[in-house]
Parts: structure tokens; sequence; C-alpha cells
């Protein structure tokens, strides 16, 4: 399954490969594509990954990022 996230904080492409293998690493992830000028993630999973999860790994990765689904 696909979703797409905003995600808030990214400034340059530092941010965005930190954004991309924080949440490569949340269980479940099969593959992640961040886009840095959309401010957006798309997550690929195996399953439904709770946004919680999604939201621990970034702050983990340092707490200046928020991720939200796409409206």
């Amino acid at each position: 399954m696909k979703r797409r996230y905003e995600i808030e904080g990214m400034t340059c492409n530092g941010c965005r490969n930190h954004v991309e293998n924080a949440l490569l690493n949340v269980a479940g992830v099969a593959d992640v594509s961040v886009d840095l000028k959309d401010a957006e993630a798309t997550v690929e999973s195996q399953f439904e990954v709770p946004l919680e999860n999604l939201q621990e790994a970034l702050k983990n990765a340092g707490n200046q990022y928020k991720i939200q689904p796409v409206n």
C-alpha cells in the first residue's frame, strides 16, 4: 500500500535524506520517496503502518520534522 504524507521542517537535501532514512527504518515500511520541493513523502508498506510509528521515527531523528497525512 502507498500513502502520502506532508513533511514539515525540511530545508535541504540533507534533511530529505535524513527523513527518508528515518522512515525506511520503521517496521513494515518497504520504500520511501521524499520530495523536498513539495515537502511530501510517499511511503510504501507491506501493511498499514500507524502514523504514530512514523512520527516516533522522525522524533528520534532529531525532532525537527513533523509528518501528517496529505489531505
